[in-house]
């Protein structure tokens, strides 16, 4: 299968998860509450041993951020993924190593404790590009430690999560494993353009299987418990070349574009329903255009790739359903705008999860008791990996770190405090659940 193939891999996935009983709220927490006083022995080693180790993790997200991984790139995430899987062998950890497609490569690791049920920590290698680096204050790939920060392209996005995960179960191992089950570590591809060549493909060949999974991102007022869809389509409007010199002769593909892509960025879904989990409206933007071949020829084709963020209970079809009613409006203007060919490029499917989900309260409970501030459980804006894990894999799976908004922008950073929390939040999560 060739990657425009594997973009389009969706239209034929289940677009829900089966319904399953949950149990009242009150049990949950009264589950939580037992197990907390269970472990508080345990938890206070543990954490202990995070804090004489935060230098080791600070050094570990360092040298991660020094490791360029960007989507797109000669090497791709191929070693960001072996230094990956070098850092859990040496935890002693079971790893596998897996390349998914050419130069993207995957990391899995697990460490079990027993008989007793399975944690899958995700996070993602690769990174988006840096733009231009006159726009960072420091190189975008040295982690610089400056101002309480580590400073550097994947440093929030999402190198934090793997980061905060490793040394969560290097601490959980040095303190003797006080939970039952498995702890699995899950570090994949391709993330930044939709995990269609990286974690789908995991799962696809039987490799991902767990109880209960946390996302490596976020932030830390929030447990996101689902997420927008995406869709991006291209756009091409058609004309007739002809030389500048007799362009009354041609049909300009440009102008006629000028036309339509003000009225696609500014699409609108009149009939869109806000959904409990994510709220958020659906959204178009127009993000890349292409036109003419030649200074002197009047073009005759125009693309536009549009990028359509949208909630549970949109599908692709209303969106390409709004698209066509609005260009059928175009075309019937005078002057009508000429032919337009639509062409489906890439699909993520929107999913959630319930907020009286058991592993919200226990991933919830474990950000309180480390920051003493209760995060609120709901979907965000952007469209996200979890949805292979949940709907795919059957995984119930929420998102968290102790992130921040500087991902995908100039002089992104993570802060070091917000790392230790990090590395202590998933620790306790991993106590928790793994009772």
């Amino acid at each position: 299968m060739d990657e425009p193939e594997a973009r389009l891999i969706e239209l034929h996935r289940p677009w829900a998860r089966p319904v399953r009983p949950l149990p009242p709220v009150e049990q949950t927490e009264a589950t939580i509450q037992h197990r907390l006083a269970a472990i508080a022995e345990a938890r206070a080693q543990v954490f202990a041993l995070i804090e004489r180790d935060r230098d080791d993790a600070i050094e570990l997200l360092r040298a991660m951020v020094r490791i360029p991984s960007v989507n797109p790139s000669d090497g791709f995430e191929q070693e960001m993924a072996r230094y990956t899987a070098q850092v859990m062998r040496e935890l002693g950890m079971e790893v596998l190593e897996v390349e998914t497609a050419p130069r993207r490569g995957n990391a899995l690791g697990k460490l079990r404790a027993g008989e007793g049920p399975s944690l899958l920590f995700y996070a993602h290698l690769d990174t988006v590009p840096v733009g231009a680096p006159s726009e960072w204050t420091y190189p975008p790939f040295s982690a610089t430690v400056a101002e309480g920060r580590i400073w550097g392209r994947g440093a929030k996005d999402c190198k934090l999560g793997l980061a905060a995960a490793i040394m969560a179960v290097r601490a959980l191992r040095e303190a003797g494993l006080p939970l039952r089950g498995e702890v699995q570590i899950v570090a994949a591809a391709d993330e930044e353009m939709g995990g269609h060549l990286g974690i789908a493909r995991l799962i696809d060949r039987g490799l991902i299987h767990a109880d209960y999974a946390i996302y490596g991102e976020g932030t830390p007022d929030r447990i996101t418990i689902g997420h927008r869809g995406w869709v991006n389509l291209r756009l091409t409007t058609r004309g007739r070349t002809a030389h500048t010199a007799a362009k009354t002769h041609g049909v300009n593909a440009i102008l006629q574009m000028c036309r339509l892509a003000p009225v696609i960025d500014a699409l609108d879904f009149p009939d869109w329903q806000p959904h409990p989990v994510v709220p958020y409206p659906p959204v178009a933007s127009v993000n890349v255009i292409q036109g003419g071949f030649k200074a002197n020829v009047v073009p005759d084709r125009c693309s536009i790739t549009v990028d359509v963020r949208f909630p549970p209970g949109m599908t692709h079809q209303t969106i390409l359903a709004r698209v066509q009613a609005v260009l059928a409006e175009l075309q019937a203007l005078d002057p009508p705008l000429g032919p337009v060919d639509i062409e489906l490029t890439n699909l993520a499917r929107p999913s959630y999860v319930e907020p009286d989900e058991p592993l919200v309260h226990y991933v919830a409970r474990a950000v309180a008791e480390v920051t003493g501030a209760q995060p609120r459980a709901i979907g965000m804006p952007a469209t996200s990996d979890s949805r292979w894990i949940l709907l795919d894999a059957g995984i119930p799976i929420v998102n968290f770190s102790m992130g921040n908004d500087s991902g995908h922008r100039p002089n992104e950073w993570c802060g070091i405090q917000d790392l230790i929390d990090n590395v202590k939040i998933y620790a306790l999560a991993s106590m928790l659940l793994l009772q």
